[in-house]
């Protein structure tokens, strides 16, 4: 490959966080080999109290950015969360919560849950979640940044509830640091080669016109360059994930701040309920064949408990992914490249998804792309694996006689999801796939939470007797109580004055 050849010049076009995390994260793998990296900012669609929710893997993807934790959750009034608590998806089973953490520990070389599984069918009253330290701390009140007193027992993390606008200045500022090329303007004109037809400079409005090797569209749902300039079709996940209105808005903050980020479901959607420092930023997912939006609203205020901002925002979304997320010169992150429900908090995700691939698949040379293939299919996997999880939320709900959770009980499991469903049931056994977002502990967790209880456990677990899982089980849960114990509540760990309680 000659040297003229070589990608070159990079042009990112979007908004918001799929922009500047895009930029942030080309710059620390490419900067020293001299790639020039053209920012091209759309108008910010963000407003006060938008949350970006995260997974665990967030702080990992900090650390990659060079994002110095501090100082960015002072200026997005961010807080932490050790997991998400599920409520009302059924009827008759309690609530739980999905910790960012293990659950118990492996007695005799047979994983935890087995064990767990047969003393339940023999009477154990203690739930899943009690043997998890997230979980119990996040219940009693406390926060902790996990060290040498959990490491030992079990494998813990935590997320962000990070303040939207505020995040994406962090994000800006970072860049621009960096000295990555800036350009605030909108877009007029795809110029395409009429022969091959890559896209070789986009015209903006104030009359410019950005040249590029290489471009990517972070311009969120609208895909801008790869859904129409360069005609990638969008395909539907709506017959799998069936709400299709987003309303988000806001309410007071909460004192004392919860270690935790909550989903309730209503006869409609579901509410989540996520902490900032100086606000409740509220989302609400629902169907809008069965609300209206003055009816949303009023739900939204009934299942939060919450006096809402009365200026909520309203916006269609259809579940789906492009056909393809890199079409000859052009990637999609983002939303540009899928749009997926916002249960469980994988926005933020998706772009990394895509980012973390296209660092390892970078093209070389600009005239073949031969990368995209293999790009394609890897991110694909990805995207498919994650709506799987999402979809159990739904399949697994408990809510009898409303039309919506009723009909979520009836719709067709792709036969991955539902091999590994099946297997689960029958024996507590879990099929992981390749590109899995959600690790082992997460899918038993939410499965279990959501009353799959397996019919059978591995027949390894007799080998323990009753009295010695009754020791091992007593064990761990003395060691989580004495370890939450003394832990602080979230206002410490954020140099926020304690909340009398």
């Amino acid at each position: 490959m000659a040297e003229t050849d070589r990608v070159s010049k990079v042009v990112i076009i979007g908004r918001d966080e799929s922009l500047w995390l895009t930029a942030n994260v080309l710059w620390r793998a490419f900067h020293q080999a001299g790639l020039d990296i053209t920012v091209i900012e759309l108008p910010s669609l963000l407003r006060p109290g938008d949350v970006y929710p995260t997974l665990k893997q967030q702080e990992a993807y900090h650390g990659l950015m060079g994002i110095e934790e501090a100082p960015m959750m002072r200026a997005s009034q961010a807080t932490y969360s050790l997991g998400q608590r599920f409520a009302n998806f059924s009827k008759t089973r309690p609530p739980f919560i999905h910790a960012y953490s293990t659950y118990g520990q492996s007695i005799n070389r047979v994983p935890f849950h087995h064990h767990w599984v047969k003393a339940r069918a023999a009477g154990l009253k203690a739930e899943f979640d009690d043997f998890s330290i997230n979980a119990v701390a996040a219940r009693q009140g406390r926060f902790f940044i996990p060290g040498e007193a959990t490491d030992g027992f079990a494998n813990c993390n935590y997320a962000y509830n990070l303040g939207a606008q505020g995040y994406c200045r962090v994000l800006k500022t970072v860049a621009l640091e960096r000295k990555v090329g800036h350009v605030a303007a909108r877009l007029a004109e795809v110029i395409r080669d009429a022969a091959d037809g890559r896209i070789t400079a986009l015209k903006l409005m104030n009359g410019q016109t950005v040249e590029g090797d290489f471009f990517i569209d972070a311009t969120g749902a609208d895909s801008e360059l790869l859904g129409k300039a360069m005609g990638v079709a969008f395909e539907s996940w709506n017959h799998l994930l069936p709400c299709d209105r987003l309303l988000t808005t806001y309410g007071p903050p909460l004192a004392p701040l919860p270690s935790f980020s909550q989903v309730a479901a209503f006869r409609s959607g579901w509410v989540g309920i996520y902490p900032l420092q100086n606000c409740t930023a509220i989302q609400q997912v629902y169907a809008s064949l069965d609300l209206t939006a003055e009816e949303a609203f009023e739900a939204a205020a009934i299942v939060s408990s919450m006096r809402l901002n009365p200026d909520p925002v309203i916006t269609p979304f259809t579940a789906g992914t492009r056909k393809v997320y890199w079409e000859k010169n052009c990637v999609a992150i983002g939303e540009a490249a899928v749009v997926l429900d916002p249960i469980d908090s994988v926005r933020m995700h998706a772009n990394f998804i895509g980012l973390a691939h296209l660092i390892s698949l970078f093209p070389l040379d600009r005239n073949s792309m031969l990368e995209s293939k293999e790009y394609n299919r890897n991110v694909s996997a990805s995207f498919e694996r994650v709506r799987d999880y999402q979809m159990c939320h739904y399949l697994l709900n408990q809510r009898f006689g409303q039309p919506l959770w009723d009909h979520c009980r009836q719709i067709e499991v792709p036969e991955l999801l539902r091999y590994k469903l099946e297997l689960f049931f029958a024996r507590g056994s879990l099929a992981l796939y390749d590109d899995e977002t959600f690790e082992e502990d997460d899918w038993i967790a939410m499965l279990l939470g959501h009353g799959l209880i397996p019919q059978a456990y591995d027949p390894l677990v007799d080998q323990t007797d009753e009295a010695e899982a009754i020791r091992q089980f007593q064990s761990m849960l003395g060691f989580i109580r004495a370890t939450v114990g003394p832990m602080k509540p979230m206002e410490t760990h954020l140099g926020m004055a304690p909340v009398p309680v």
